[in-house]
Order: C-alpha cells, then sequence, then structure tokens
C-alpha cells in the first residue's frame, strides 16, 4: 500500500468520489436558493406594485367608504316609514308615524288647566287652554293605503261605513282621559255637586288606561325639593326636573296633517 500510488489507491478514490458529489450538492444549493431568491424578490416586487397602486389610489378607496358610511345614514333616516321602521320608546310600531326629535324641557305650573276654585274650570279661559293642547281631529287619523304598514290597530268601525281607515292616537286619548277626570272632579266639587258629564265606566276606564300609560312612559327624570306646597307639606312637586320630551308641536303638526276631520274637540 505504501508503494502506491496515492492518487489511485482505493482509499483516495473513494475520498475523491466524495469530494465530486459534495462540490455538486453545494452547487445545486447554490442554484436553488439564487431560485428562491428570484422568486422571493419577484414576489415582493408584486406587492410592491400593489402597494403603490393601492397609495396612489387611496382617494378612491376613502370616497367609496365615506359613500357606503353616508349610504346606512340614510338608508336609516328613509326607513322611518312603512314596513322597514324603527322602533321608537312611546312610539308608533306600525311605522304610519315618523321618528320625532326629542328635546330637554322642564316642568313648569299652569293653574289655568285646573283652577283651585273649581268653578272656574268651566270658564271659557281654561276650555280654550285645553283645546289648545289638541289637534283638529283630536288625534283620529286616516291612514291612506293601510297595506303599506303592518301592526296596524282593528279600524274604528263608525269610519269604516265611510271607507276610511281611520284609528286614534295614545296622546290624544290621555289628554282626553285626563281632561274627563279634571272635569267630573270639577263638577262634584261644586256647592251643591254637579253631575259629571263623563259615565262612570269612562272614568274607571281613564284612570286604569292613564295608569298604564305612566307606567309604559317610564320617565325617569330626577326630581328635587318642593317650591310650592303648602306650608308644613314636604316632598317635590316636580317643577324644577328636566325631562326628555318629542318637540310637541312637530308631534301636533303630523297629527293634523293627518286627521280625519277638522273638529275640535276634547
Amino acid at each position: 500500500m505504501r508503494g502506491e500510488d496515492r492518487r489511485t489507491s482505493p482509499y483516495h478514490s473513494i475520498r475523491a468520489e466524495d469530494h465530486d458529489d459534495s462540490s455538486t450538492d453545494v452547487e445545486e444549493t447554490i442554484d436553488l436558493n439564487e431560485k428562491d431568491y428570484m422568486q422571493d424578490s419577484s414576489r415582493w416586487s408584486k406587492r410592491g406594485h400593489i402597494l403603490a397602486a393601492v397609495k396612489e389610489h387611496r382617494w378612491l378607496i376613502d370616497t367609496f367608504l365615506l359613500l357606503v358610511i353616508v349610504a346606512l345614514l340614510m338608508e336609516k333616516s328613509w326607513a322611518s316609514r312603512g314596513q322597514n321602521h324603527f322602533f321608537e320608546g312611546a312610539g308608533d310600531i306600525t311605522g304610519f308615524a315618523p321618528h320625532f326629535p326629542q328635546q330637554v324641557k322642564s316642568f313648569t305650573p299652569d293653574p289655568v288647566y285646573m283652577p283651585e276654585n273649581t268653578s272656574e274650570f268651566y270658564s271659557v279661559e281654561t276650555r280654550e287652554k285645553w283645546l289648545s293642547l289638541v289637534p283638529k281631529g283630536l288625534g283620529y287619523l286616516e291612514v291612506k293605503e293601510p297595506e303599506n304598514y303592518d301592526n296596524l290597530p282593528k279600524q274604528l268601525e263608525s269610519f269604516k261605513k265611510k271607507d276610511k281607515f281611520v284609528v286614534t292616537s295614545s296622546m290624544t286619548h290621555q289628554l282626553h282621559c285626563l281632561h274627563s277626570i279634571a272635569e267630573a272632579y270639577a263638577a262634584l266639587t261644586q256647592t251643591p255637586a254637579k253631575v259629571p258629564r263623563s259615565n262612570g265606566w269612562n272614568l274607571s276606564h281613564c284612570f286604569d288606561y292613564l295608569r298604564q300609560s305612566i307606567m309604559c312612559c317610564g320617565d325617569t327624570a330626577l326630581e328635587g325639593q318642593q317650591t310650592t306646597f303648602p306650608s308644613g307639606f314636604d316632598g317635590s312637586d316636580g317643577w324644577d326636573a328636566k325631562h326628555v320630551c318629542k318637540n310637541y308641536e312637530m308631534v301636533y303638526e303630523y297629527m293634523e296633517e293627518n286627521a280625519v276631520n277638522g273638529k275640535v274637540w276634547i
């Protein structure tokens, strides 16, 4: 073995072959790395072009998103009538009545509605005061094309004969009931007592109807110390409280626009 040429020895031959294979693997690895690099470069180049295009047309994207937001807001506004509508606290679920804006109001006393001297309840001033609260028709509303609304109550029979779909409104009904109770109280406190114009069954109905109306609205406005009670009486008269109320002028206008007739009564 010592005299043999190291280049022709089996050991040397094996080592040489190993060396040649290793070189091939390295070359292949380098080729693969170059391909991966080129592919990565290509991908990054494409991403760069995409990002550049997005930046260039960013105003289009912003404009599109703005239009989507405006469309959603307008859809909410358009859906105030008809079957596509939003429920409102102490409001109409049929879609016939619009959504009314709200305002903060403070309650203030007005003795004209119920004078301490109950005989004055029958005065022209008090009657006009009450009538000024209610729109023409006392909230009896004609619903044209009732098929466009859902959850409508049963129509009033007296108008059904006239081919009119007519219903009434809770607010005016409540005011009518309150006036009936005030009128009965004024009559019974006269000397001698007068017979109330309202029937007993109607007053009983009104008491329970107003009870549920108050509970339904659930006004949670906070009230403070009284300022108008007689001496020796404590508690709250409610005149300092601020309430979240519907815009009554707009409600009144809506009632008159849809009134079935122009009668003024309460």
